[in-house]
């Protein structure tokens, strides 16, 4: 069986990083990116392609999963990097008091961060559905641990990513009751330097600030590491267990 891999988010700098890890590999034969708009994609590899992917848009989940499932029979390796933290645009900054929440910021950092790689799961989901080894793998964050906060703030982004957390330890459940050999997990990148982190970058030490290709070389590692009993952890990019 040929070994496909699908990597959603192949304009970030991590995104692109994580692609060119794939690659490198050597391990599948096909290697499916995806991005809002394709035409940013530069990646010259026979193995890849590049179809078009928003999170935001049911319709485009739906047309993209049928691009995948014409692609390929079966998923060896799924990565999704969507993820949103500020955005001056769409007003949202992280929340230092409850009384900043407000219904349209809650509603699109949750709709980015946990809804829609989850509706992008659901919508690819049979092509899991097998007894080989897959790992399902979705950026997360260590301020998404209930057991590790100790400062509170950042109110929708913490919930957004505790609500992905437990959705990954659903899928895990789900999936391992077919599959022996799938691992799901949430994996912490790190403070990486990307236009997600920049606006807080000032009080990381620099040696705790990753560029895209050092958080991805962290990041492989772990994913290479995984071993069944392992799924549904959340997962530090030194391959430390984090409390959820």
């Amino acid at each position: 069986m040929q070994k496909t891999a699908l990597i959603q988010g192949a304009t970030g700098g991590l995104g692109q990083a994580l692609i060119h890890k794939v690659l490198a590999s050597n391990a599948y034969d096909i290697v499916i990116v995806t991005a809002r708009d394709p035409s940013r994609i530069v990646i010259s590899d026979p193995r890849v392609r590049t179809i078009p992917l928003d999170l935001a848009s049911d319709l485009s989940i739906a047309a993209a999963a049928r691009f995948v499932a014409d692609l390929t029979d079966a998923l060896h390796l799924v990565i999704s990097t969507a993820g949103i933290l500020k955005n001056e645009h769409l007003q949202i900054v992280p929340e230092k008091k409850l009384a900043e929440l407000n219904r349209e910021a809650l509603e699109t950092v949750f709709s980015i961060n946990c809804f829609g790689p989850f509706l992008w799961y659901a919508a690819i989901h049979k092509l899991f559905k097998h007894r080989e080894r897959i790992v399902i793998a979705t950026l997360s964050a260590r301020v998404g641990s209930i057991g590790d906060n100790s400062l509170g703030g950042w109110h929708s982004y913490r919930a957004s990513k505790a609500a992905q957390n437990m959705l990954t330890k659903n899928l895990s459940l789900e999936l391992g009751r077919s599959n022996p050999n799938a691992v799901v997990v949430g994996l912490h990148p790190g403070t990486v330097d990307t236009q997600l982190s920049k606006p807080f970058q000032a009080a990381i030490p620099i040696d705790k600030l990753f560029s895209p290709e050092q958080s991805a070389t962290y990041l492989w590692s772990v994913i290479e590491d995984l071993e069944a009993n392992q799924t549904g952890e959340l997962i530090a990019w030194d391959g430390q267990i984090i409390t959820r």
